[in-house]
């Protein structure tokens, strides 16, 4: 059935292909009228080629201005320049943005760290994630989870990307604080119809056939009044990591005489976007939405370090692990302009479900010792459900001061259940070795989250050259944790309520100098907060023992604390070469205090605790040249030094200590050239190499899985673009097949100290893409 799928998509997109074919023969052969609609396509042809290198407009302060006038330390790519540099994924966007990590274990498991400000721990995410005004960080449950990290939307019809480095909590929010990353979505347009499709076929080293089809349309329905956009995808992509039965005998080892599974790791995703703008007057325009998308993992992005190794990764379980995800986005955006300021109120409600099989068999086999591996499966059911309202004015003054002014609500419901059964014929084989217990696990889990919030940012324009601006958030935070657990793992029944109240602000204040037009300076010291809330406890009948030996008071075991930090940042964003050269950078010195991060008990479990002190510094430059009209070049460079300041009493974290999963070094380095073949056609060669440096999985020295080494990936595309909208590439990502591995996941059920499943990167993958645009 699977593989009947694949070659339907594989035929369908060879067919998309062919039929694009006829279409632009067609066209050609109908003379220029067709060619002179095309020639206003919004495409950079090399007959277009700018003599100057512009900013981007963004929105990142929240009103739109260049990129290179906002005093901020940022990466802005457009969707155009998303789709020549092939990035399809959060874990692609890291590779181009300067001190953005993200810890991937796979599609829509993503961790997001930016400048060094690491976690897997916590209620809230230390990076904002925005798809338009939506929150979409994983946040209660969900940043519990190895399936905690934030979803990947689809990046067809974007308009751009905007990564924010720095706090961002005055109009972000408390899960800002190392940045924040928004996606922007291309809105309806009133005045043209407008159709695309694109097609991607692509092979796997060590893995199988992929496809991937998108389509977008966008219709007038009411001349200036109203119009419709929709967009729809489907990817499948076949797995490179293969799957080996555990040996009965040693859950170290893999069965030689069972049979290996081939490409596990499959991801099937498909979804669509409809948007409609209404607009009533030239002042009032009313944009509803909604997104849906659907996920299917065939197994976790991951191998078992024990007993196989990176330069031969493989998974040995019992258990088939599908993982399915299904996210919706409902929003509802106002917009509406006055004389001196415009009005804005978004409205949305975001829910994510996942369902999940995780294999047991090793964690029982080790902790009651049985004289055999038996396969058990634990099943996981997880929620989130988030209402979000905000309601934001921003000024269009005439004169020197500028404000936006705006109050925030975000409601939280995050219901959960799990459980590990006993598995047919368990009891039979080893005589009901455990019969004071009905199940191996059972538990369910609520968690709630309300945070209100107020904001509002003031900036003055002392001189022509002199601007000055100041921003405070303040807010309240609650939060709600019932749970309940029986069994085995669970020690027998067990019960806990409790809840966590904060609040806070976060102050922001920049000071920028427009040297001239083209050079800025601007200095910026900023706060970032995020709240406690109620602690996972660890079941004291298997880890009391073991939590006792942390030192902690029953007031910590029961709540962690709220973390805060500063930072103060330099940059500048200058021009040079009658704009042909652009160079930004910026240096910065983060101190964090009480940190909030999880600790791995030897029993299984964990808890969130807060670590005491770290500290964060570093910097980040980026550039882009245009040597001649038909060259673009391209770098962009991090640096981060972020370490504990201090010995955390009971586990083996020390002072100075590197926080985990923070590279010191990241930096990409890329080349286009750009040639017209002839009046209708484009040729382009397009190179890209990226490079993230070492980091620590662990604080445990001591642990095989402490460390993982750096690697750098080289990608490159060439192919030929044409204003009668027929566009063709070649592309080649991971061109020389490097291994790297990208994250230590918690387990769902629990961690071994001798063996952990580590996620890598895809290997080389080689394939076509078409798109057909009118």
């Amino acid at each position: 059935m699977k593989q009947d799928l694949r070659h339907t998509l594989l035929y369908v997109a060879l067919l998309s292909a062919a039929l694009t074919v006829d279409v632009v023969q067609a066209q050609d052969a109908a003379g220029t009228g067709a060619d002179q609609t095309k020639a206003d396509k919004k495409k950079t042809l090399a007959s277009d080629t700018p003599q100057t290198l512009e900013g981007i407009t963004v929105t990142a302060a929240k009103r739109e201005q260049d990129i290179q006038k906002v005093p901020i330390s940022m990466t802005a790519l457009t969707g155009e320049q998303l789709e020549r540099q092939g990035v399809t994924s959060l874990a692609d966007l890291a590779r181009i943005a300067p001190s953005l990590t993200v810890a991937s274990s796979g599609p829509g498991e993503n961790n997001l760290i930016i400048r060094g400000i690491s976690s897997s721990a916590g209620s809230a995410a230390t990076v904002g994630y925005y798809l338009d005004d939506v929150p979409i960080a994983a946040s209660s449950n969900a940043a519990l989870l190895s399936t905690r990290g934030v979803i990947d939307p689809s990046v067809f019809d974007i308009e751009r990307v905007e990564v924010l480095r720095g706090p961002q909590g005055t109009i972000y929010g408390s899960s800002s604080m190392g940045g924040t990353v928004k996606y922007v979505t291309n809105q309806p347009d009133l005045d043209n119809v407008e159709a695309r499709i694109k097609t991607d076929v692509s092979g796997t080293h060590h893995g199988g056939a992929n496809a991937n089809v998108n389509g977008v349309l966008n219709i007038p329905l009411m001349k200036d009044k109203v119009a419709l956009r929709v967009s729809a995808y489907y990817r499948d992509d076949d797995g490179y990591i293969d799957r080996y039965p555990i040996s009965p005998s040693n859950y170290l080892a893999a069965d030689p005489s069972g049979k290996k599974q081939d490409n596990v790791n499959t991801y099937k995703t498909y979804g669509a976007r409809i948007a409609m703008l209404i607009k009533p007057d030239d002042t009032l325009t009313i944009t509803p939405s909604v997104i849906y998308q659907y996920s299917k993992l065939g197994s976790p992005f991951t191998y078992d370090k024990i007993p196989a190794s990176l330069n031969n990764p493989y998974q040995v379980r019992d258990v088939n692990e599908a993982n399915v995800q299904k996210s919706t986005i409902s929003n509802i955006a106002i917009h509406k302009q006055f004389d001196t300021f415009e009005l804005m109120s978004s409205t949305s409600y975001f829910t994510r479900d996942i369902s999940l099989r995780d294999d047991s068999s090793k964690v029982i086999n080790y902790f009651f010792g049985l004289p055999s591996v038996y396969p058990v499966t634990m099943y996981g059911s997880y929620k989130n459900k988030e209402f979000t309202e905000e309601v934001r004015a921003t000024s269009k003054f005439d004169g020197p001061v500028q404000a936006i002014l705006g109050a925030f609500y975000h409601d939280v419901r995050a219901p959960l259940t799990s459980s590990i059964p006993y598995p047919a014929g368990f009891n039979q084989t080893f005589g009901t070795p455990f019969p004071a217990y009905s199940t191996i696990y059972a538990g369910a889990r609520n968690a709630t989250l309300d945070e209100y919030a107020v904001f509002g940012e003031l900036s003055w324009n002392i001189t022509d050259k002199l601007k000055a601006s100041a921003g405070i958030r303040a807010f309240e935070v609650k939060q709600g944790f019932s749970q309940s657990g029986d069994g085995l793992l669970n020690g027998g029944p067990s019960s806990v309520h409790s809840s966590s109240k904060d609040y806070g602000s976060t102050p922001k204040f920049t000071l920028q100098y427009q040297i001239d037009a083209d050079n800025m300076v601007y200095a910026t010291a900023s706060e970032g907060y995020r709240p406690g809330g109620p602690n996972n406890p660890a079941p004291a009948a298997l880890c009391g023992t073991e939590v006792a030996g942390l030192g902690l008071s029953q007031s910590q075991l029961n709540k962690y604390n709220p973390d805060t930090l500063w930072n103060y940042e330099l940059g500048f964003k200058s021009a040079w070469m009658d704009r042909r050269l652009l160079v930004d950078a910026s240096v910065y010195h983060i101190d964090w205090n009480h940190v909030q991060q999880q600790i791995v008990l030897g029993c299984g479990y964990n808890i969130t605790a807060n670590f005491g002190n770290a500290v964060s510094q570093g910097g980040e430059l980026e550039l882009k040249f245009l040597p001649v009209d038909a060259v673009t070049l391209s770098a962009g460079f991090g640096y981060n030094d972020a370490h504990l300041k201090n010995d955390v009493p009971g586990t083996s974290a020390k002072d100075g200590d590197r926080l985990v999963n923070v590279p010191r070094f990241t930096g990409s380095v890329g080349a286009e050239y750009r040639r017209r073949v002839n009046a209708d056609y484009d040729g382009f060669a397009r190179a890209d190499m990226s490079y993230v440096g070492d980091s620590n999985f662990l604080y445990d020295r001591n642990s095989p899985f402490y460390r993982r080494k750096g690697f750098a990936t080289t990608n490159i595309r060439i192919g030929v673009e044409g204003r009668n909208g027929f566009d063709i590439s070649l592309y080649a990502t991971n061109l020389f097949d490097k291994h790297g591995e990208t994250d230590l996941p918690v387990a769902i059920s629990a961690d071994l100290p001798t063996t952990r499943r580590v996620a890598i990167n895809q290997p080389r993958t080689i394939g076509v893409t078409v798109q057909y645009q009118y």
